[in-house]
């Protein structure tokens, strides 16, 4: 029976056993489903299939890279290289350098690292969105095809996020809300007063803008 998974502000630790993540007994295995457990709670699974979503594990626990993305956010000593077998040495050499660009990414959650493995999320200059999306990107496991599909929407998504947001950071307030109130206008919303508010939905530039519906 599938186990429920951990807050995502909780990607610092084991979601199973709740042990924060380190370098020794509880390194961080990331999954092709995007879930990560520490190698300990993997090696005790009775089936081989990740515990929250039952997705088949099809690559040796063993053979799986610690998240190194993971561990140099605990403080854990991270090794300068871990060996990874793949098809080829030209995927070899695309996974080295995928890895390296989320591992640098990961630093921008350094301000987050809290006590046992829960995020604070008070220190951060990324807005809540952009964390969500970058702690998704991070748990992506890059050495299975599902793991790596699964990077790339991420990164997409991180991606547009970031577009997103500096353009509402460097356009002029004023503008900024015409814009908004003639996009309400276009889909024929009116106004009618605080009494008959229905929250339509209304996406410009990634925002969500609560405006009334004529009923």
């Amino acid at each position: 029976m599938p186990v429920q998974a951990a807050q995502w502000t909780e990607f610092l630790s084991c979601p199973i056993c709740y042990n924060e993540f380190d370098e020794n007994v509880h390194k961080p295995i990331s999954l092709g489903c995007s879930h990560t457990v520490c190698k300990t709670c993997l090696n005790k699974l009775h089936r081989k299939a990740c515990p929250f979503d039952q997705t088949a594990i099809n690559t040796d626990i063993d053979v799986l890279p610690v998240n190194f993305a993971l561990l140099q956010l605990v403080g854990a000593q991270v090794p300068d290289h871990q060996s990874v077998k793949l098809s080829n040495l030209g995927e070899n050499k695309h996974y080295e350098v995928a890895k390296k660009c989320v591992e640098d990414l990961a630093l921008y959650l350094k301000p987050l690292s809290g006590g046992k493995g829960v995020a604070s999320l008070n220190q951060s200059a990324l807005s809540r969105p952009m964390q969500r999306k970058l702690v998704t990107l991070v748990n992506c496991q890059l050495v299975e095809e599902e793991g790596r599909v699964r990077a790339i929407r991420a990164a997409r998504s991180l991606g547009e996020r970031t577009v997103t947001e500096l353009i509402l950071q460097h356009q002029n307030p004023q503008q900024l809300s015409a814009n908004l109130w003639a996009a309400v206008r276009a889909r024929g919303c009116q106004f009618l007063g605080p009494g008959k508010i229905d929250h339509c939905l209304i996406g410009y530039q990634g925002q969500r803008v609560p405006v009334s519906r004529n009923r």
